[in-house]
């Protein structure tokens, strides 16, 4: 039986301050080491206290946050994490009032951070563009959200709808 994903508890006990946070992160972006996000050098870095790192070659001072959608943000990165695990196991999504209500931060921050999210998972509309084949939909608006001056009442089902599937190959 295979897991798909991890327990609340479980990514508390992995990620229970901010440290264990940044390093999860470290080791993700830099497996080999650190890499300056303005040069790309890598054996160039000399490691400084609190997770900051400087490049010796272009002096750039720089963070795991540095380049990211953590950049400019204040919360610390297991709370960032806990945001990412909430809006990948919420079946819905999650809104802004609900995520600043697990995490702890107002909900003005909770908007910002799941914008950053969003803005990181991509929305690319070319994705579906050409030819997209669907099965029997109907297209248009239900008899019963219309006015009752504008409904139709001829029936059910299809009823004042614009296009069918069937009609359109036919």
């Amino acid at each position: 039986m295979s897991k798909s994903t991890i327990s609340t508890f479980e990514l508390f006990r992995m990620f229970p301050d901010q440290e264990s946070a940044r390093v999860y992160f470290e080791a993700r972006r830099w497996p080999d080491g650190a890499t300056c996000p303005a040069c790309g050098e890598a054996k160039r870095i000399g490691v400084r206290k609190g997770g900051f790192y400087r490049c010796n070659a272009c002096l750039l001072d720089f963070t795991i946050r540095t380049g990211t959608i953590f950049e400019r943000s204040k919360v610390p990165l297991h709370k960032w994490l806990y945001a990412m695990y909430l809006l990948v196991t919420a079946r819905k999504g999650i809104s802004s009032v609900q995520l600043h209500a697990q995490i702890g931060v107002t909900q003005k921050t909770a908007w910002f951070m799941l914008q950053r999210l969003r803005e990181a998972c991509g929305n690319d509309p070319t994705e579906l563009a050409g030819i997209v084949e669907i099965d029997e939909a109907y297209i248009g608006g239900k008899e019963a959200a219309k006015h009752e001056s504008k409904r139709l009442n001829l029936g059910r089902g299809g009823v004042g709808q614009r296009l069918t599937y069937k009609e359109l190959i036919a």
